[in-house]
């Protein structure tokens, strides 16, 4: 760059100053000119207007030297690689002063120029007393005029000029600058672009801190040593300047933040007379784990920066209360407590802490263990004499003191270490949980453990110590004993079932059997109820409550594998239940009817008790609104199960009313129960507490877990686009239906209307299906084009070619009819079941053996429970269902025990509409809760919200061709 002291460069352009003592003529070259085709020569010579002059011969070798020196690149590119212009682009943001109001003076003692602003802040120091600080002033527009300087800042202006964009041009004519022509003229602009060009980038950067008034330093020294420049950092741009610098220079210590990790928050001190100080502090956290407090001095502050003067580090802060007037309080130790209370947010954020001597005094939000003390007296009984301890840090409180101080409206229960938070989730749900009961019970005692996510101690008397240990651990008094009165045997998973059934039972609780569909809990209820027989000693009746389509699977179910039980259908227009609940002679008496059944004939069946009682498909009886759930409630019996394949995916109340029914009162009211765990986003914390509460009464394995012979399933989306015609009758649908409903979506105000919302979408997948099922037009479907119908058929013929059979589920009868229809074309055999079939045993029968039965065509609905489909060894799901979850249940009538092959699963998708936003809806919600239950709402209502029905209802990408 030596070569060219005496130009200017900018962007394309090169300048040639005139000589100090010359002629003073200035040259200029431009390489790109707007509207120009070729590079802009000028001198401000005469001769230049007839000939080429001297002056512009001088400057073409200048541009060739320019050239050479950048391998054809322009000196804006090279400019603007540099590590001087990056930094001057942070400088510029946090501070931007033009060089035209700054301020230069000489620095006595240092002979330093020291640049500020017009308020007199100190902005740089220039240090070079080489003849480029002569340059640099001239540069700046700050060097005093006479024959021995150049005007080098009026050249650049110059250059700048011709290189103006149209809009610039244009904004410089109504006196509006550019945002490049400011930056152009700032100070950092120019320090930079001086520094480029005589200070080089070999050289290092040092910051400092004036420990006086603490301006941020940035000083430069070249390879030498010899100090050039100093910056003064904008306290906003520190952190960007350090971090910038710590990557060009990765070897640097100085240029590193520390990481002491520091949070800003207020700290609460007092005396021995508890005289309380409120104050802003850093905490940094040792190694070792310890607090050390630092006073938070504004004067070193830098943004998210602050300088530990104590330990001469600079750190960065990684929270920042808000902030909060100085206040000094004088209380005495009864006044702490409401103290506590008013700043609790504060506390409990963490942005308030104790220090000593109030450190010891700890504000109690959780119990570090729970104690049950087993009392001697057996006259009282066990569950009378039991007395629950909290511990907190070295103290231990009753938990019947701290019911009390609650009811007294406390807010904090004082102890000798400090106060207990009785607003705190955890100690107020163990209060609620124990408030208005004078004595334990085996399900509260275990959501007492739950809540308290800690391991429960048990002392005094051994006798009762040891029936409570095993009610800790889930274990019945004595493990299943396989008998005659089942004579089929079980696997290992379904043991194991069995003995966690005999738990609930032995204990009088209810729970949920929630194991993957094709685990066989029919088996395990049956095998409950015969080990309650022959092993117990207990006798029924038992009642067993299913949908009317399962109700014949019970039936042959008991008959084939219980001979210590007798299956009685209580069901059909002769029902009669006195003659139902007959005894017989060494077999005990299972009642088998259906849930329409239940709640027509509620006022009979609740008059009698039953042992126990069995809801299998308990996802029925999810809403507690019902008729049918209500009249399940009415029933009485010692144990309560209820049986189910579908997880939960959309809501944790339909997991309360399933709860409230087969354990009354565990998870206590809706109103407590919403507010712990209600809302889109169930805290961490609290789901923790409700997965521990649900593990004892819900169990849930899966097949790919326990069943190691089960052959593998294959899953695959096959995507398919709409016909013309589709396209057309979907963006109808669209128009007319959707924007009307969107609308109303987005008000956000008022009730969904699902209704409407429902059948739209019934619509849409239907024209997805086929246009002739949308337009109710069966016998003229030949006259449609379907993307699906074409993809399906194809499917379909490879699966028959290849020897395969079939099962194939559609939500809409119109579609299993085109099936069918299809099917006879083809002379294919096969068999149909929907809700209106009769004798669906015979169906499924000859599916399974007779090889001639190729295709078994089925209702999602009725289809997907109840029933064994292991003849097929191929599933295609023609439509999808709004829960992923059904889909998975009729897949299980394929591939569950017995299935020796392995089982292919088609699910036939349209791109581009809305089948294809729902299956991506549904796999987010896979993950809410695996170990509870779900069923489809037909109304979606609490399974989308109003932006998840916004995104069904939005245009399609095919509308945009």
């Amino acid at each position: 760059m030596a070569s060219l002291i005496n130009y200017e460069l900018l962007g394309t352009g090169i300048g040639l100053l005139p000589e100090p003592g010359g002629d003073g003529h200035t040259a200029i070259y431009v390489g790109k000119v707007v509207n120009l085709s070729r590079p802009l020569r000028s001198c401000t010579c005469r001769e230049s207007s007839r000939r080429t002059c001297r002056h512009l011969r001088k400057l073409a070798a200048g541009v060739a030297r320019a050239q050479r020196l950048w391998g054809g690149r322009g000196f804006q590119d090279f400019f603007e690689g540099t590590l001087w212009h990056r930094l001057a682009t942070v400088l510029h943001s946090g501070r931007p002063p033009a060089c035209e109001v700054v301020r230069v003076a000489h620095h006595a003692e240092s002979g330093d120029l020291v640049f500020s602003d017009p308020s007199g802040a100190e902005l740089m120091r220039y240090g070079d007393t080489s003849s480029a600080r002569l340059r640099f002033l001239e540069r700046a527009g700050k060097a005093p005029k006479g024959e021995e300087t150049v005007d080098r800042a009026e050249i650049l202006e110059r250059l700048a000029l011709f290189q103006l964009t149209p809009d610039e041009y244009r904004l410089r004519q109504a006196r509006m600058p550019s945002n490049r022509e400011t930056w152009q003229k700032s100070l950092w602009w120019r320090v930079a672009y001086h520094a480029v060009r005589e200070l080089g980038d070999e050289g290092s950067f040092h910051p400092a801190i004036d420990r006086l008034d603490g301006r941020f330093i940035l000083t430069y020294r070249d390879p030498t040593g010899q100090r050039m420049l100093e910056v003064t950092v904008p306290r906003q741009r520190v952190a960007q300047v350090l971090q910038l610098l710590a990557s060009a220079f990765p070897d640097q210590d100085d240029l590193r933040v520390r990481p002491v990790p520091l949070e800003a928050l207020h700290q609460v001190t007092g005396d021995g007379d508890l005289e309380v100080e409120v104050r802003p502090v850093l905490r940094a956290l040792e190694l070792d784990g310890e607090e050390r407090f630092f006073e938070d001095r504004e004067r070193f502050r830098y943004g998210s920066l602050v300088f530990l003067e104590e330990l001469g580090v600079l750190a960065e802060v990684e929270k920042r209360a808000a902030d909060r007037p100085l206040t000094r309080l004088r209380l005495e130790r009864g006044q702490i407590p409401s103290f506590l209370e008013s700043e609790r947010e504060a506390f409990e954020d963490g942005s308030l802490v104790l220090a000593e001597p109030l450190r010891h005094l700890t504000l109690f939000k959780e119990i570090d263990d729970l104690r049950v003390d087993v009392g001697a007296d057996h006259e009282k009984g066990l569950w009378e004499s039991l007395a629950v301890t909290c511990g907190f840090a070295d103290e231990s409180v009753a938990l019947a003191d701290l019911i009390a101080a609650r009811e007294e409206g406390r807010p904090y229960f004082e102890t000798p270490a400090g106060w207990v938070d009785l607003h705190a989730p955890e100690i107020r749900a163990l209060v609620s949980l124990a408030a208005g009961e004078e004595e334990l019970s085996p399900g509260r005692l275990l959501r007492l453990k739950a809540i308290a996510g800690k391991t429960v101690r048990l002392d005094g008397a051994e006798a009762g110590r040891a029936l409570l240990d095993r009610l800790l651990e889930l274990r019945p008094s004595e493990p299943y004993i396989a008998t005659a009165g089942l004579s089929s045997t079980l696997r290992p998973y379904q043991r194991l079932g069995v003995d966690w059934l005999r738990f609930l039972a032995e204990n009088r609780l209810g729970g949920l059997l929630c194991d993957d569909m094709g685990l066989g809990k029919t088996h395990q209820a049956m095998a409950l109820m015969v080990s309650m027989i022959e092993q117990d000693g207990r006798s029924g009746p038992f009642l067993v409550v299913a949908p009317t389509s399962v109700v014949p699977h019970w039936e042959s179910k008991l008959e084939e594998h219980a001979p210590a039980l007798i299956g009685r259908v209580y069901h059909g227009s002769h029902r009669r239940l006195p003659r139902a609940l007959e005894p017989i002679p060494d077999r005990e008496v299972v009642v088998v009817t259906s849930y329409g059944v239940l709640l027509r004939d509620i006022r009979r069946l609740e008059k009698q008790r039953f042992t126990a009682i069995v809801f299998d498909e308990i996802q029925n009886l999810k809403n507690r609104q019902t008729q049918v759930a209500r009249a399940a409630a009415r029933l009485r019996g010692d144990t309560l199960l209820g049986l189910t394949g579908t997880p939960v995916e959309n809501s944790l109340d339909e997991l309360k009313n399933l709860m409230d029914l087969v354990l009354p009162g565990y998870l206590g009211d809706d109103d407590e129960f919403q507010e712990r765990y209600g809302g889109d986003d169930v805290p961490p914390q609290a789901m923790a507490e409700l997965r521990r509460s649900l593990a004892p009464f819900v169990l849930r394995r899966l097949k790919s877990s326990v069943l190691e012979e089960l052959p593998e399933k294959f899953e695959d989306l096959r995507l398919c686009r709409l016909s013309k015609r589709q396209q057309e009758l979907y963006r109808e649908v669209i128009e007319t239906r959707g924007t009307a409903l969107a609308r109303v979506l987005r008000q956000g105000e008022g009730p969904v209307p699902y209704l409407h919302v429902f059948a739209m979408l019934t619509q849409l997948k239907q024209i997805c299906d086929h246009p002739a099922l949308a337009l109710r037009d069966l016998d003229g479907a030949d006259r449609y084009a379907s993307g699906k119908w074409d993809l399906f058929r194809q499917i379909l013929d490879e699966c028959l070619d290849s020897g395969h059979k079939v099962v194939v589920f559609s939500q809409y009868l119109g579609m299993i009819e085109l099936m069918r229809r299809h099917l006879v074309k083809l002379d294919v055999g096969h068999e149909i079941l929907i809700g209106s079939s009769r004798d669906r045993g015979r169906s499924v029968e000859r599916f399974n053996h007779d090889p001639e039965c190729r295709v078994f065509l089925a209702s999602l609905k009725a289809g997907g429970t109840g029933i064994d489909l292991i003849g097929a060894t191929i599933v295609i799901h023609y439509d999808r269902w709004w829960n992923a979850a059904r889909e998975d249940q009729a897949t299980d009538r394929v591939h569950r025990i017995g299935q020796k092959r392995a089982v292919q699963v088609f699910k036939l998708v349209t791109e581009g509409t809305l089948e294809e936003k729902i299956a991506a809806l549904i796999d987010r919600k896979r993950q809410l809760l695996e170990d509870v239950v779900e069923e489809d709402d037909p109304r979606l209502s609490k399974v989308f919200t109003r932006e998840q029905l916004l995104e069904l209802i939005a245009a399609t990408p095919w509308d945009e061709e």
